[in-house]
């Protein structure tokens, strides 16, 4: 079996070659590898990840190569000692380049073992003089590098936020967060659930904002145990939470959830009806529409009905048929870069251009569905106003039949104060709400549509 950091390193090479990172944590880290050898691994692909300008800008002054010419084997087994030289203070410095340099010896053979242990011991004697871009003198590019975020992203968000809250962002996303779960209020309470923790040996702290969020602060792997597999909890951040809550559905309505895996928010929706009623849930893939299959089974879901399905397509059969339909939108992921860190280098400028039409696209087609009266709930997990107000308010430009309906009476009341004037909307941000970054915004349908 590889060593932790020699898997490390395949891992690292696969994604660079565009495979998702969390999809290959998944598959690498099989239950014969110890948990103490799975958090090592888990710590070190995502940090690397997370912080790879900043490492590869450090490795460039002490290599007359630059990273993007070296070989893959030798660019991630320097970045993960680079990451762990600067990041991790429990690994020894020397533990961290023998490792690599083993790693490198295996697979390039001396010659570039030789190259490796020598430009890290020369970062490791100089690791306390690191020069980086001005600050004072160009802000925006001190961001990109420090903080290891996309140039044209700094900018975005330098323009959209300003200076002192693009920052704030950054430091937050770049802030590795703690597991949410709901608890699964058709089968416990959070006081059982609790207790049930306690006694297999997991440590929660409750939710910032929901009485049914718990955050664990140390637990073995979550789908080992017994409270897992008997459906008593589900992993779903709290601002997803908050976007099924914002719905306000009641038992015995008739839901349409449009993009719903892996089906968080359709259980969380069931729970809420108290399993009584009618919940259809989309996706265009049927594999992850057997991801929601799956989680109703365990959670005990009963009205959540699965479909593979398009929300683009329009289907005239539907027209004002559901009482309140739900759109988690296809979306940059921005708000998400904590959880997802290759997102800050899979994503494009001109990817917030195409997404915002598909956007558009499902948003005009599900309007459709809702009943005269009916609630349209629209979130993505973007913080990017293109893909989230400005979405909205032109959709509402163009259909009067839909009005901003108060989500006062449907969020949290600690998030009263973030909502915009008309208290149609909220966008949650990491810097200063602790969730994941995310939008909602809540519409009520007044008229027929012409």
């Amino acid at each position: 079996m590889p060593k932790p950091r020699e898997l490390a390193v395949s891992i690292l090479t696969k994604i660079e070659k565009g495979s998702y990172g969390n999809l290959l944590l998944s598959q690498y880290l099989t239950p014969d590898i110890t948990q103490k050898d799975r958090a090592l691994i888990t710590e070190l692909v995502n940090g690397v990840v997370q912080n790879l300008l900043r490492i590869d800008y450090i490795i460039s002054q002490f290599s007359k190569i630059h990273p993007s010419k070296m070989s893959p084997d030798v660019r991630n087994a320097l970045r993960i000692s680079v990451y762990q030289i600067f990041f991790l203070d429990r690994v020894p410095e020397f533990a961290a380049v023998n490792e690599s340099v083993n790693i490198v010896k295996k697979f390039s053979g001396a010659k570039a073992a030789n190259f490796t242990n020598a430009v890290l011991r020369n970062i490791i004697r100089n690791k306390d003089n690191i020069s980086y871009p001005d600050r004072d003198k160009n802000f925006e590019e001190y961001l990109s590098v420090y903080y290891s975020f996309p140039s044209w992203l700094v900018k975005r968000w330098v323009d959209l936020f300003g200076k002192s809250f693009t920052e704030s962002l950054c430091i937050s996303l770049n802030e590795r967060p703690k597991l949410c779960v709901r608890v699964n209020t058709l089968l416990t309470t959070r006081e059982r659930l609790e207790n049930r923790f306690r006694a297999e040996g997991v440590l929660t702290a409750p939710g910032l904002f929901c009485d049914e969020a718990l955050y664990i602060l140390s637990s073995p792997p979550i789908t080992t145990l017994e409270s897992f597999k008997e459906g008593l909890f589900i992993p779903q951040d709290e601002s997803s939470i908050i976007a099924s809550l914002a719905t306000g559905v009641k038992s015995g309505e008739k839901i349409l959830d449009a993009a719903a895996a892996p089906g968080g928010k359709a259980t969380h929706m069931a729970a809420l009806m108290q399993n009584k009623g009618e919940i259809i849930a989309w996706d265009v893939h049927p594999h992850r529409v057997q991801l929601i299959k799956e989680n109703c089974r365990r959670l005990k879901v009963d009205i959540v009905k699965p479909e593979v399905k398009d929300a683009k397509v329009f289907d005239e059969n539907l027209v004002d048929t559901f009482d309140k339909v739900i759109i988690d939108a296809p979306c940059s992921g921005t708000g998400v870069i904590r959880r997802k860190p290759d997102i800050k280098w899979s994503k494009k400028p001109e990817d917030i251009i195409s997404l915002k039409s598909e956007q558009e696209k499902i948003l005009n087609t599900c309007s459709c569905y809702v009943k005269p009266n009916g609630i349209l709930v629209y979130s993505t997990c973007s913080i990017d106003p293109e893909e989230n107000e400005k979405n909205i308010e032109a959709f509402l430009a163009k259909n009067d039949s839909f009005v901003y309906d108060d989500l006062r009476n449907y969020v949290p009341k600690e998030l009263h104060e973030s909502l915009e004037n008309h208290c149609g909307y909220l966008t949650l941000y990491p810097n200063l709400h602790g969730t994941d970054g995310f939008f909602i915004a809540r519409l009520k349908k007044v008229k027929p549509l012409r």
